[in-house]
């Protein structure tokens, strides 16, 4: 066993041991193997660490996911981590995909809310890859969009707005539920909506063309996410109709020169686009 983490472990450094990860990931296995002996909250904090880590390297916790879920099976408090955990780790993978979509589906009915958010957001990641894998919990989404809990609402919207992305046809019908919730939602968990509003736009132009001054809103958010995903969504739409952007184009341009590298990359090819 790895003394450094052990220390870090006892300390409760779990951002520290995040950046050791990222530092030398052979550690990964040192980290999963505490699983097996580790107390419930350093487990929690385990599980976060490797969902976050995974998200970025999956190839290097892949063969780890095992022992989340035997942490889940024995201490299934933990479900809320290890959706988030699991969401982030085997979206790039179809046969883990397969093994943990019941596990999601249970969470996605239960009685906790918290659980039913975390679930559907593990079922989206998901979904952007292998949408028909979660064709039959497209239902149960939507439903989420009829809560009258904010997060519920929004957690739901931003599932379907991620299966959107690469499958606008399995969200088409809903879309005006999409942009009511949007209207309401905060701007730092909207991204997977205005992304999904993006690709519907690229195939099905005039459907958004409502909504694209709300998008052009967004360019001016405190949020880089939103951001991000607006410069991207109104991209996407200009490909196939640029004279539905014209009027982001003056915003884009000023993104362009944006010192955060990945807007300004968008913003110069949403305007080249243009």
């Amino acid at each position: 066993m790895d003394e450094k983490i052990t220390r870090m472990l006892e300390e409760r450094r779990f951002g520290d041991i995040s950046a050791l990860l990222y530092e030398r990931p052979s550690a990964v296995r040192d980290l999963a193997r505490r699983l097996e002996t580790a107390g419930i909250d350093t487990r929690r904090g385990i599980i976060n660490v490797l969902g976050r880590f995974g998200f970025d390297h999956p190839e290097d916790v892949y063969p780890y996911i095992s022992n989340i879920l035997e942490t889940l099976e024995e201490q299934p408090e933990l479900k809320s981590e290890g959706a988030c955990a699991l969401g982030n780790l085997v979206f790039n993978y179809r046969d883990k995909s397969e093994e943990i979509l019941p596990i999601l589906r249970e969470m996605l009915k239960d009685e906790d809310s918290f659980l039913r958010e975390d679930a559907a957001g593990a079922i989206g990641n998901i979904g952007f890859k292998f949408p028909e894998l979660v064709e039959e919990d497209i239902p149960h989404l939507i439903t989420m969009l009829y809560s009258e809990d904010d997060d519920e609402r929004e957690a739901g919207a931003q599932a379907l707005g991620k299966i959107g992305i690469n499958s606008p046809e399995m969200i088409h019908e809903i879309f005006p539920r999409l942009v009511g919730v949007l209207e309401h939602a905060k701007d730092a968990s909207c991204g997977g909506i205005i992304s999904a509003f993006g690709a519907l736009g690229y195939h099905y132009p005039e459907m958004i063309r409502e909504q694209v001054p709300r998008l052009i809103e967004y360019l001016d958010s405190d949020n880089p996410v939103a951001v991000k995903n607006a410069v991207m969504a109104l991209g996407m739409i200009g490909m196939t109709n640029r004279e539905l952007i014209s009027e982001a184009v003056p915003h884009l341009k000023k993104l362009a020169d944006s010192p955060d590298r990945e807007i300004g990359l968008n913003a110069q090819v949403a305007v080249e686009g243009a």
